[in-house]
């Protein structure tokens, strides 16, 4: 491959997760919106985690930005398994973008191909585009690009978030 194509089904510098970190997430669905729904509840947004009370001090975990950073900080609160349900206080403090990047540096891990996206959701406000990261993964059999909101899905903010329609979300590219 040439040095300036990117590979999508390799982890990259900010997905990848160490070698101790691979066990972690065996017992994980297998398909990728099982994957994303699992994602859900490993991170909780900087808003929700101080109405809960989680100290203030903890706010700065959305400032991390490799997966495997994100993952020793998320089992320092509780050692268990990715495929484990935490409560909302012992999610890692994180923005969609975190959502994004731990689906797809899993996804990747698992052997299938993604990327995390950043552009513009208008599904949140009417008539605007709100700067949002998502989650691609290649489907073979449809030989295209699906697009899944992790932060969203099952929250009805959007119709289908495991399959946004053309339009619901705007890459940088094809933003107007």
């Amino acid at each position: 491959m040439a040095d300036d194509v990117l590979n999508y089904s390799q982890p990259g510098p900010f997905t990848s997760l160490d070698g101790t970190q691979l066990q972690l997430i065996e017992g994980m669905p297998n398909d990728p919106v099982g994957i994303c729904a699992a994602v859900q509840q490993l991170v909780i947004q900087p808003g929700d985690a101080v109405a809960l009370g989680v100290p203030e001090g903890r706010i700065t975990e959305k400032n991390i930005r490799r997966v495997n950073e994100l993952v020793t900080a998320l089992t320092a609160l509780e050692p268990v398994s990715l495929h484990h349900a935490r409560t909302p206080e012992k999610r890692v403090i994180g923005t969609c973008r975190h959502f994004a990047t731990l689906a797809c540096a899993i996804l990747r891990a698992r052997g299938i191909t993604a990327r995390a996206r950043c552009g513009f959701a208008t599904y949140f406000q009417e008539g605007r585009g709100v700067d949002h990261w998502i989650t691609e993964y290649w489907d073979g059999d449809q030989a295209r690009w699906v697009r899944i909101d992790t932060e969203v899905l099952g929250r009805g903010n959007v119709d289908r978030p495991q399959d946004l329609a053309p339009g619901e979300f705007l890459s940088g590219g094809e933003s107007p």
